[in-house]
């Protein structure tokens, strides 16, 4: 009896040790940490929240590159400004004569950018390679605009830029005329440095393709900076700078100021506009039919070109075949404001043929 006693004590004290290993192994640990209250009273310390650990898994494999599309976005602006080959090149020359002399820190083009570019196949191989520009209009972005361009560029060997630009107010021609010194300038930034960037030997002289917005900002680079570019094709801008310095005025020369006209030019840029070079650029003008509403454009311009963008590609045309320029200017019959497949196939027909009327004209 004595002994059937102290067995009976024996697995009761290890039946009491076993719960307790149970209920250390699967309740969860507790820590009392006094949290004070608004009243200066220790609130009831509460379970913590478990939360499991995920697995620890190898990174994905990158996939192998096989894109020639490169989508420049800001995290890789910011890394290609911190190499240590900077671009010393000056900001946007102030547009008052006051401020000519004043000097301007180094800028990097690339800082900020949204810059789509897509090379041809087998670049390397087929240096020197062309640079295409296209320009989208009001809310596009460039790499968006530039999809319907990758495969003509290709064929062409064209290297593909699609520069994405937040502009302004094209209503506001105040905000109109700031927006297109400083993305002319950010533009010719970018074609500087762009054969260092992709390592890349490129012509010197550029195609430019813009519609709407980015036909206004096209022919308006094209005036800045003639000597870059070869030909270009603007598709139903808004408004055109006419290719004028003066006009008179009940007799009296009078200058015609940017946007209007270019007759401000060395205030705007540094320089004044260089005819000689505008005069070998080869100009292809595009609108619709129906692409006719006075209330779509800026009414400044009604003075210079007419009230609609019919009547403005129209005068814009007959100003510069009045200085001897080559334009084209083609009306698409039953098209409003839009760029049709019909519009693009012209334009870009175009500028191949007159790349390869004068091929080595860089």
């Amino acid at each position: 009896m004595k002994y059937l006693a102290r067995a009976t004590l024996i697995l009761f004290v290890v039946f009491l040790l076993f719960g307790c290993s149970v209920a250390t192994v699967d309740a969860p640990r507790v820590t009392s940490v006094s949290v004070e209250n608004s009243g200066g009273v220790s609130s009831v310390p509460s379970l913590p929240t478990l939360v499991p650990t995920p697995l620890a898994l190898p990174p994905a494999p990158l996939p192998p590159s096989t894109s020639d599309s490169i989508l420049l976005d800001t995290d890789v602006a910011h890394q290609l400004t911190a190499e240590k080959r900077a671009i010393q090149r000056a900001t946007l020359p102030p547009t008052t004569p006051e401020a000519v002399t004043r000097s301007q820190p180094p800028r990097h083009p690339f800082e900020g950018a949204e810059l789509y570019v897509h090379l041809p196949p087998q670049a390397q191989a087929r240096q020197p390679l062309r640079v295409f520009v296209a320009l989208h209009g009001m809310g596009n972005r460039g790499d968006v605009f530039s999809q319907n361009l990758i495969k003509i560029a290709e064929a062409n060997n064209w290297v593909l830029i699609a520069p994405t630009f937040h502009y302004g107010d094209y209503l506001d021609l105040e905000q109109l005329r700031q927006d297109d010194l400083q993305l002319s300038r950010r533009l010719l930034d970018t074609l500087d440095v762009l054969p260092q960037r992709l390592n890349l030997k490129l012509y010197r002289q550029v195609l430019i393709y813009g519609y709407s917005r980015g036909a206004q900002l096209g022919h308006r680079f094209t005036y800045f900076y003639p000597e870059r570019v070869k030909s270009i094709a603007v598709l139903s801008a808004g408004a055109y700078t006419m290719p004028t310095e003066k006009i008179a005025n009940r007799g009296t020369p009078t200058v015609v100021p940017f946007p209007y006209g270019v007759g401000d030019l060395q205030e705007c840029v540094g320089k004044p506009i260089n005819w000689q070079a505008l005069r070998r650029v080869s100009f292809w003008v595009g609108v619709g039919e129906r692409d006719n509403h006075p209330q779509d454009v800026a009414r400044a311009f009604d003075p210079y070109g007419g009230r609609t963008r019919i009547e403005r590609a129209q005068s814009f045309k007959q100003a510069l075949q009045s200085l001897g320029i080559k334009v084209y200017l083609v009306i698409f019959p039953n098209v409003s404001h839009e760029l049709t497949p019909e519009m693009r196939g012209h334009a870009l027909q175009f500028l191949r043929e007159e790349e390869l009327a004068n091929p080595l004209d860089d």
